[in-house]
């Protein structure tokens, strides 16, 4: 049972990963003053520790992009990916390179409207409009238990994320959201960020 998130609905591929408090705790301190002091109502710990192991885990892919990390978070329900930016900081930590692979664990929102930064794609079961992306390897140390999900990803599944990544990255009006964990549920709005390629 759950004390967060609907017991009538579960994952096909739950992350069944645990989450580290000191790695949360290094994204918490880059919040805004006030986002930190709302962010244990918001967004509690033990939410984020049961979203990571009871959501949906798919395939993510670092985007080549410089000047900025952005990880491409795919998700089955809507066959499409969110632009996730991450600070330097996440970049220097993990020593990534364009195509490297990741884990994203996902939560969803019902609604009559799909997110502004997202769309249904050609697979969408059109049950949702919006998902809560959470880069796995930057919230928890079960190594083995991430690359043993990525490792049963299928391979159309990586070249998907890819791809659409890639897409999202060429539109001129192209959004970002901040990969943060207590934020990277809010589409992206207001000005596009540009970025070198």
């Amino acid at each position: 049972m759950s004390k967060y998130h609907d017991d009538n609905s579960y994952a096909s591929d739950p992350g069944g990963i645990s989450l580290s408090r000191s790695k949360l705790m290094a994204f918490k301190k880059e919040l805004p003053f006030f986002m930190r002091l709302f962010s244990r109502i918001r967004h509690p710990q033990g939410l984020l520790a049961e979203h990571l192991r009871l959501g949906d885990s798919r395939a993510a892919m670092v985007m080549p992009t410089s000047g900025k990390l952005v990880i491409a978070a795919y998700t089955d329900e809507l066959d499409c990916v969110a632009l996730l930016a991450f600070p330097d900081r996440v970049a220097h930590q993990y020593k990534l390179n364009p195509g490297d692979r990741l884990l994203t664990v996902n939560t969803y929102y019902r609604g009559s409207n799909v997110a502004p930064d997202l769309e249904h794609g050609e697979y969408s079961h059109r049950r949702y409009s919006n998902f809560f992306p959470l880069i796995a390897e930057f919230l928890s140390e079960d190594s083995l238990a991430i690359e043993h999900r990525k490792a049963h990803i299928s391979e159309e599944e990586w070249i998907a994320t890819y791809v659409k990544g890639e897409e999202k990255l060429n539109r001129e009006d192209q959004f970002l959201r901040n990969g943060n964990p207590y934020l990277s549920q809010i589409p992206a709005s207001g000005d596009p960020l540009k970025l070198g390629r």
